[in-house]
């Protein structure tokens, strides 16, 4: 692996790792609440009655109580960096449709204030996954994810633009997509060259089955992709998709309420991952059966196989 690729992938994991944390701290239990009838003046307890009730000495005590402290203050920051990146993101695309729209000054102004409502639910929702507050931690996910991907930003502008700047951002958006799948398509194509040769009369043929397939892959990371903007900002939206593609696999699990509860150091997680990779090698190789002969099919199934689970 070249060092720049390294670099992407050690940089994935841990946004990876981010996530982990993110929906682990969203499946604990919350803390029980305060008897309500036990009256509204704390009743002082002495050090020494402290240790025998918790089994803790006072220095033990403060050691965890500035530990949950120093907890807090790293969410906190978190908080206000995913806040930060997310914001520049609403910004960048507020640009770019100034630009492409040709917006007036007017235009611009109630554009902005779509992007300001959006940027608020999402600090919204990102302080209540923080806290644990949230009624549902999946759809609270899918939310977010949502907001930074721009799902429904064209039901918000309906009411702002003229029908015919509408229109032409649905063109935009459109030519977008299109664009996305094709490099997509022609980045796997390289890739699968690259490591069995394909011959003048298979590439084309190869070609048009990844374009069928690449849709649906460029959705299945489109999530994951988005998340990374929290950490990352916009420098690492079009990383090689091998490199977050454990990532794109937890987000997904989590999004479908199917992140498996047990630890990811655990045999369980590895046979999870591992059967992942299976039927992505499976997926992969019933597009290309049948283009390629047997010895294409050996050879690019072994460097598959040869690649980490995630």
């Amino acid at each position: 692996m070249n060092p720049k690729k390294s670099s992407i992938l050690a940089l994935s994991l841990v946004v990876m790792a981010a996530l982990i944390v993110a929906f682990s701290l969203l499946k604990q239990d919350p803390s029980p609440a305060p008897d309500a009838g036990a009256g509204s003046r704390p009743t002082r307890i002495s050090d020494r009655q402290q240790e025998g009730i918790s089994g803790e000495s006072t220095e033990e005590r403060l050691a965890r109580d500035e530990r949950e402290d120093l907890v807090r203050e790293v969410k906190m920051k978190q908080l206000a960096f995913w806040s930060q990146n997310a914001s520049a993101g609403f910004a960048l695309t507020l640009k770019s449709l100034v630009a492409d729209l040709n917006l007036s000054a007017e235009e611009t102004a109630e554009v902005a204030e779509v992007f300001a409502r959006r940027e608020a639910e999402l600090g919204g929702l990102l302080a209540r996954m923080h806290s644990g507050e949230t009624a549902d931690d999946v759809e609270t996910m899918r939310e977010i994810c949502g907001l930074l991907r721009n799902k429904g930003l064209r039901e918000d502008l309906a009411g702002v633009l003229s029908a015919e700047k509408l229109a032409t951002f649905d063109a935009n958006e459109a030519n977008r997509e299109r664009e996305t799948i094709e490099a997509r398509a022609y980045r796997e194509m390289a890739d699968i060259n690259a490591v069995i040769l394909l011959a003048d009369h298979q590439k084309q043929t190869v070609l048009a089955a990844l374009m069928k397939s690449a849709p649906a892959r460029v959705e299945h990371e489109a999530d994951a992709r988005a998340f990374m903007t929290l950490n990352y900002g916009q420098m690492l939206t079009d990383v090689d998709s091998s490199s977050i593609r454990g990532l794109a696999n937890m987000v997904s699990a989590g999004l479908n309420d199917e992140m498996p509860a047990f630890e990811i150091d655990s045999s369980h997680y590895q046979q999870w991952t591992e059967a992942n990779k299976a039927e992505r090698i499976g997926h992969q190789l019933s597009i290309l059966q049948p283009i390629l002969d047997e010895d294409q099919l050996t050879r690019y199934r072994e460097h598959l196989e040869a690649e980490p689970a995630w």
